[in-house]
């Protein structure tokens, strides 16, 4: 089959700015990051996969918990993924995302939807047009470190 240019050059084009809308950067603001977690200690609820934790008020003068707060999850593949609590279509500390067992967490404002059980945080619903702002974790034991 021979296809003309004019016509394949724009479908790989559109094809290829549709891919990129998922890979857009998050819109809440860089802040600081700085949780040390002890699982059994802080947070047994992430002994279990589909469990997940919240932090919002800091608990000593060297935690730094992002714009909104931190939800630290345990991922269906049995990783730990931590995101900012904070809605990226809102964008206020007070606006924060409500994350489930089900690996899915429910802005009550705009009422998007995004997934965390798989370790995205990309929206699967509402008019949100951004990810959720990830942060790294570092695992070692039954210790976790998450920072920016």
């Amino acid at each position: 089959m021979n296809y003309p240019t004019h016509i394949l050059l724009p479908v790989i084009l559109a094809l290829l700015c549709t891919a990129c809308e998922i890979n857009r950067v998050s819109p809440i603001p860089d802040t600081p990051v700085s949780l040390d977690i002890e699982i059994l200690r802080d947070a047994p609820e992430l002994n279990v996969i589909g469990g997940f934790k919240e932090f919002i008020t800091p608990k000593t003068v060297y935690q730094y918990l992002g714009y909104g707060g931190i939800v630290v999850f345990r991922s269906f593949e049995d990783k730990f993924v931590a995101f900012d609590l904070a809605c990226p279509h809102e964008i206020k500390r007070t606006v924060r995302v409500q994350v489930d067992m089900s690996g899915i967490a429910t802005c009550p404002v705009c009422g998007s939807t995004f997934d965390v059980g798989y370790g995205t945080g990309i929206p699967s619903s509402g008019p949100v047009a951004y990810p959720l702002k990830s942060y790294t974790v570092l695992s070692y034991g039954d210790k976790l470190r998450i920072i920016n």
